[in-house]
């Protein structure tokens, strides 16, 4: 009888092995699988703000650029359409970026909306191109692409 009690104690202790090896397999599973969620999660986010930086920065350029030489008869659908997408672009801003990055695209489109025409001396508007170097570091920053 004894030997039949050691032999099911011995059994008893290798199953509560196995179970506590399969359990810890699963934890790492389950951590593995949390890790590479998040991983694909933060990709992601970097990918959404990449675009909307893209497509914040090239409407705004290209509004700017209307303003400082204008046409001779400006469509106004041409500057609707390019308003279109710089709210576009910066709802997604507001929603994806931190506050930094959402003050900073706000201080260009306030520099861009001032922007007067290009005289004929060719004077820069250095006051706006300024406000678009730093919303480009501010980008660089919050998408962790350095400051080269």
């Amino acid at each position: 009888m004894r030997n039949g009690f050691v032999a099911t104690l011995g059994a008893m202790s290798n199953l509560l092995g196995v179970l506590i090896g399969a359990l810890v397999a699963a934890s790492g599973v389950i951590a593995g699988t949390w890790l590479q969620g998040r991983k694909e999660h933060q990709r992601w986010l970097r990918d959404q703000k990449l675009r909307a930086a893209i497509d914040f920065i090239g409407a705004a350029g290209d509004l700017h650029d209307d303003r400082r030489h204008p046409l001779a008869r400006p469509d106004p659908n041409a500057e609707r359409d390019t308003w279109a997408r710089i709210q576009d672009a910066r709802s997604a801003l507001y929603l994806l970026c931190t506050t930094g990055t959402v003050e900073t695209a706000e201080a260009l489109i306030a520099g861009v909306r001032h922007t007067p025409p290009m005289t004929d001396s060719g004077q820069g508007n250095d006051e706006t191109i300024a406000l678009l170097r730093n919303l480009v570091q501010q980008l660089r920053h919050e998408l962790g692409a350095g400051t080269g």
